[in-house]
């Protein structure tokens, strides 16, 4: 069993961050603001072998090991981008080598970081790199980080059909995961959000050809033309993406980057305090781990139905949803249906607009019981809704709920169809 599925086995959602740090910037004591922002996977700070003493790595590992997190390792030795200065093939793979030896058997590691979106210039590179990591440790999960899917993507990466990039890359990669980085959500123009659920439905249905999970790296800091998410655009970018069945969150990023450009209040900023955005990202975070995150971790997604703005080809709720009638309300809903290994039904309801908070009259199909998921695993019936105060105690003649739905909030529900 390789490490993600034994985190996905004890139910520990993956949420992580990218560090972009170093042994002379941040040591073990770093793991409490790991901890304390609801991350449960963390990047260590690069190991540079000419520079760095292995027992600065083990030491930052003691430390994530010892409060439960796991850890991609940044090692020099083992990025793609690396590979023609470390001597091609023969000699990454040599490298690589090393590196597990000196770190791989450790508790805390997932696996090692092989690098960021590969482009024309070193797919070849890239797929090649992410093989060596599996043949060497085939227990450990590399994480290779791909870019997003939008225009000029196929450019980008060499290949008139980006289906077929993603393809290749399992054919020849053998991860045990996909992951990628999509932050056109949070561009200022509504058409962003379509470039996001594009972005999402390329990427989802790769994954489900290859029986995958989903990682996504969602985006944490303001730059260029992006928005600074609000502690709404944090629940709102989890949950969309939850929604369309991701398994993992890699957000971008957590330090301030070296040098600062024209990043906007990170979590960490350059002073190394917390910022307001490391408060929103922490209550996000971890209400996602004690309400719908452990649930979710174990649902394997059907279907997905879009109401009110229909986004990136999704098909519209209409008469398609087994378990859904119709909704009524101002909101544009995300619709997703899923089941768990013991083939229960649920399904969840998503708000899908960043700004407006209001109620979702959902009607379902037949009489069915409810149950909505609750914090820390806990489960009661649903809270009916009743368009007529008057008769609340009187039987109705169908079944109805009414949340109250904040920006990106998520609403899961257990399904018993009604037993005849």
């Amino acid at each position: 069993m390789n490490k993600t599925s034994q985190i996905h086995k004890l139910s520990r959602f993956p949420i992580g961050f990218w560090s972009y740090t170093n042994f002379e910037q941040i040591g073990p004591e770093a793991v409490k603001d790991y901890i304390d922002c609801g991350m449960t996977i963390v990047q260590t700070p690069r190991f540079r072998p000419e520079e760095d003493d292995v027992k600065d790595m083990i030491t930052f590992l003691d430390a994530c090991h010892e409060s439960g997190l796991k850890a991609i390792v940044c090692d020099n030795r083992c990025y793609f981008w690396f590979m023609e200065s470390l001597g091609g093939e023969s000699g990454f793979r040599n490298s690589v080598e090393q590196a597990v030896k000196d770190f791989g058997d450790h508790p805390a590691v997932l696996g090692f970081h092989v690098g960021d979106e590969p482009n024309k210039n070193c797919v070849k590179e890239a797929f090649l790199a992410s093989a060596i990591h599996k043949e060497i440790a085939p227990e450990l999960s590399p994480f290779l980080n791909l870019g997003p899917y939008g225009p000029g993507s196929c450019d980008w990466v060499g290949y008139e059909d980006y289906g077929k990039y993603l393809d290749d890359y399992v054919r020849i990669g053998n991860p045990d995961f996909l992951c990628f980085d999509v932050y056109w959500q949070l561009l200022p123009e509504e058409n962003g959000r379509e470039l996001y659920f594009g972005c999402l439905k390329m990427f989802t249905d790769a994954a489900k050809r290859h029986n995958l999970p989903l990682w996504i790296t969602p985006l944490s800091v303001g730059h260029f033309r992006y928005r600074r998410p609000t502690e709404d655009l944090f629940r709102w970018q989890v949950n969309t993406a939850a929604a369309h069945g991701l398994k993992g969150f890699v957000w971008f990023f957590f330090y301030m980057r070296e040098p600062h450009d024209n990043y906007l209040v990170p979590p960490i900023d350059e002073h190394w305090e917390r910022t307001e955005t490391f408060e929103w990202l922490s209550r996000v975070n971890r209400t996602f781990l004690k309400w719908h995150g452990p649930v979710l971790l174990n649902l394997e997604l059907q279907n997905v139905y879009h109401a009110g703005n229909v986004w990136a080809g999704y098909p519209k709720l209409g008469d398609n949803s087994k378990f859904v009638k119709n909704i009524e309300g101002k909101l544009p809903l995300i619709i997703s249906e899923f089941k768990d290994n013991q083939g229960q039904d649920y399904v969840s309801i998503v708000n899908s607009s960043q700004t407006e908070n209001d109620q979702a009259i959902v009607c379902w199909r037949g009489k069915p019981g409810l149950y909505r998921a609750g914090w820390l695993d806990t489960e009661t019936s649903a809270y009916p809704y009743v368009r007529d105060e008057a008769n609340r105690r009187k039987p109705a003649d169908e079944v109805m709920t009414g949340p109250w739905l904040a920006p990106g909030q998520m609403e899961l529900y257990r399904v018993e169809t009604e037993k005849v």
